[in-house]
């Protein structure tokens, strides 16, 4: 989840690019690269993002470290031999959804289904700050406020893979070398970073270009590096009786469509993630996704729309993916003359309308 940006208040955090105090790799007795998980500098495009690691292949010596500036929600992990990934977001069988109902009082069908968590060894810190090639270190997910540089120290010689637990596809390498074996400087390091920046916002300029197929909306767009948090179009007029199919376009990120009144669905976009009620009492607390958001509002096939479903207009698809559990796309038929707002309640300001006519 970029779970943004804004996955939510509670887990999202941005740090600019730090001034670092280091020695220069000539002789010096300890060099910490710089690097970011995430872009090097913040996007002043509207609706753009980076889910990448800059530089992505940091070169240093045995005994050096590389400090990571987390600037967006992502983590740095190393996994152990023959270890996947742990998935970001888990079910929570033993621990179900209640007490949620609509509008009109009606209880919504997800009663009773799987409360869905963050996944404790996705968000938690783990592994120390020294690496030698073994085992899982994990920098966890960034709090609330500008989170601390990540820095490890690698021990031994080789070429190591890292990866961010939030984005599917988002790695680098740490290739630590002997000795004496050339090494780029921090200031080379800082330029190969914010080079990589760069082709990426000539590239999102091609990205932004996409045109859907008729009566589609694209939620996000992205490749490589560069994500756009935006729908695509943000605005489609149709006439009553259309089917519109919402697909996502990002294989990176995940996304909702979700209409309702902007107080309705602004409440669950800013407690998206929150800890559920009794926890926390003897430890951290469990964090759980917010059902309006995460499940679809009925059963699938999601019924048509109509400006007054659930009695305030809530109508949503719940979490797209590509390749994860979820489904990737939801079509949604409206039937009555209207505008109508919807947004993902994951990324703030990713929004959009459906304007039916007769």
């Amino acid at each position: 989840m970029s779970t943004t940006r804004r996955a939510s208040a509670a887990f999202f955090g941005i740090s600019i690019l730090v001034a670092l105090a280091w020695t220069s790799p000539a002789g010096a007795a300890h060099y910490v690269a710089p690097a970011t998980a995430g872009p090097p500098q913040r996007p002043t495009v509207a609706h753009l993002d980076f889910d990448g690691f800059f530089p992505s292949s940091p070169k240093i010596h045995v005994g050096d470290s590389v400090s990571w500036s987390i600037n967006g929600f992502h983590t740095v992990t190393f996994l152990a031999k023959g270890q996947s990934l742990p998935p970001l977001v888990m079910p929570s069988p033993a621990n179900p959804i209640s007490g949620q109902l609509d509008a009109s009082g009606t209880a919504f069908w997800f009663n009773g289904q799987p409360n869905l968590l963050i996944n404790p060894q996705a968000a938690a810190p783990a592994g120390g700050t020294t690496y030698s090639g073994k085992g899982f270190l994990n920098s966890g997910l960034p709090g609330e406020g500008p989170p601390k540089p990540f820095v490890v120290k690698f021990t031994k010689a080789g070429t190591f893979t890292f990866h961010c637990v939030v984005h599917p596809g988002m790695q680098g390498t740490v290739r630590v070398l002997a000795k004496g074996a050339s090494i780029p400087s921090a200031k080379q390091d800082k330029a190969t970073a914010i080079a990589q920046f760069k082709e990426g916002l000539v590239h999102a300029r091609k990205l932004a270009k996409v045109k859907p197929p008729t009566d589609t909306v694209l939620a996000g767009h992205d490749a490589g590096t560069v994500t756009w948090l935006r729908f695509f179009p943000e605005n489609l007029k149709v006439k009553a009786g259309t089917t519109v199919e919402f697909k996502i376009s990002s294989k990176r990120e995940i996304h909702t469509i979700t209409f309702g009144p902007e107080a309705f669905t602004g409440k669950i976009e800013s407690t998206f993630t929150a800890p559920l009620p009794g926890t926390g009492t003897n430890g951290p607390p469990t964090i759980g996704l917010n059902p309006l958001g995460a499940y679809p509002s009925d059963p699938p096939p999601l019924p048509a729309y109509t400006g007054a479903n659930h009695g305030n207009g809530y109508e949503g698809v719940g979490i797209l993916s590509l390749g994860g559990p979820q489904p990737s796309s939801a079509k949604i038929t409206f039937t009555k003359p209207g505008v109508y707002s919807f947004e993902c309640v994951i990324h703030a300001n990713m929004d959009g309308k459906i304007t039916v006519t007769s």
